[in-house]
């Protein structure tokens, strides 16, 4: 019986039944914020591929490069990412699309990382993209549904993706915190001290390569309590994630939080997590088709109103 229960509760879990338009609507955030990406740093990427062998060092899944693309064959991929993406968006031909685009995002911010520096604050991007792409998420606010006409309903088929984007999601920032407590500064990121020279550090960098110092920096640095209370919140909320899967007061807290402290990081450090930032990371954990159908209710109801008003004339 005890056996029966666990197996009972992991079904409902992970094959919990969800709306078509709650994938659709991740599809579509997730999707648009890689295409913002790709448009607001087009010019960036084409000259970083220009940027010489000497700052290009091949990783992961691109780590049996010789070396660089050709520049003009770098442009092509761009160009293809960018109408695979669109594509992606308005979810045309999705079952062909939507891995073609998830796979050649990999490898794209793959090679992107393989110049100069590793930027991590992507990883969450791929991650729901790769999961959406391999998926039905176009069954809904899309042009494949328009040719289907017909209404997918609530299904496990579904809900299965949005439950692994969650613990994909949640799963990150555990990572995050044991690499913080598995490191050389282990359990000292919970005094304050080290995560106040860690935060110097990068300041004085900034000022070194012609930057600013934030102001709120400069404000808090004489107090080692406020870095100790946010070294503190911070393993809190990345090595206690996986609790947010637990029950939906957790997630609502969990993702305030961890919401705020991206804030926090970009006004004390300047960093910018824009995915994490803009909320669009954390979608998955929500009924976000609620809104959708709640604003199309209202609309219905005003055009009903506006009728009943002209019919009286």
């Amino acid at each position: 019986m005890k056996t029966k229960r666990i197996i009972d509760r992991l079904q409902a879990f992970w094959f919990a039944p969800a709306p078509a338009e709650r994938l659709a609507i991740l599809r579509i955030g997730t999707g648009g914020f890689a295409l913002w990406y790709l448009l607001s740093r087009f010019s960036m990427l084409r000259r970083m591929a220009r940027g010489g062998e000497a700052h290009f060092e091949a990783i992961g899944l691109v780590a049996e490069l010789g070396g660089p693309i050709p520049p003009l064959a770098f442009d092509a991929v761009l160009y293809i990412l960018i109408g695979l993406n669109l594509l992606y968006i308005l979810g045309w031909k999705f079952k062909y699309i939507g891995p073609l685009f998830a796979t050649l995002l990999l490898l794209f911010l793959t090679y992107r990382n393989s110049w100069a520096m590793i930027y991590h604050n992507r990883n969450a991007l791929v991650l729901q993209v790769l999961i959406i792409g391999w998926t039905t998420a176009a069954d809904a606010f899309s042009l494949d549904a328009l040719r289907s006409r017909t209404l997918k309903g609530i299904h496990w088929r579904y809900g299965l993706p949005i439950k692994l984007i969650c613990v994909a999601t949640v799963c990150t920032y555990f990572v995050s915190g044991v690499a913080k407590v598995a490191g050389d500064l282990s359990w000292e990121w919970a005094t304050g001290e080290a995560l106040r020279s860690q935060v110097a550090v990068d300041a004085i960098r900034k000022v070194l390569l012609g930057g600013e110092l934030e102001p709120v920096f400069m404000w808090i640095y004489p107090y080692t309590w406020v870095f100790m209370v946010m070294g503190i919140t911070t393993l809190i909320l990345e090595l206690g994630a996986p609790f947010a899967l637990w029950k939906k007061r957790l997630t609502w807290v969990w993702v305030v939080l961890t919401w705020l402290m991206h804030w926090g990081i970009f006004f004390v450090m300047g960093i910018r997590f824009r995915y994490q930032m803009t909320g669009l990371i954390f979608l998955a954990f929500f009924d976000t088709e609620k809104v959708w159908f709640g604003l199309k209710q209202w609309y219905s109801k005003n055009v009903q109103r506006s009728n009943r008003t002209l019919s009286s004339y």
